[in-house]
């Protein structure tokens, strides 16, 4: 079975962007298709999250100012990879998980 791979971003006030992803172990064979269905209705307007809440890593390597800087990253989508997880969650459990942020 292939892994699921959740490919997300930042980007700063200054629109530099930073990308990053996350490996979850995929034992019963989940589809991107079913995965991005799932995480899509808990995301904020359908893009964004703050990866905190779910226990990802940010991805802030810049200076962060608050006045002007914000904690949202974009979810960018799900892929199958052969690489190892580096989440100890399996997907299922991420998005059973998974909670909705606030909207503005």
């Amino acid at each position: 079975m292939k892994n699921l791979r959740l490919n997300y971003r930042y980007r700063d006030a200054h629109n530099y962007k930073e990308f990053g992803s996350v490996v979850f172990a995929n034992p019963t064979g989940m589809s991107v298709e079913e995965a991005t269905a799932l995480l899509r209705g808990k995301l904020i307007s359908e893009e964004f999250f703050v990866p905190q809440d779910w226990g990802l890593p940010r991805l802030h390597t810049r200076p962060y100012d608050p006045a002007v800087d914000h904690e949202w990253h974009e979810f960018e989508e799900f892929e199958l990879t052969d690489e190892a997880a580096t989440d100890g969650r399996e997907i299922e459990g991420f998005l059973e998980g998974v909670v909705k942020g606030y909207e503005v």
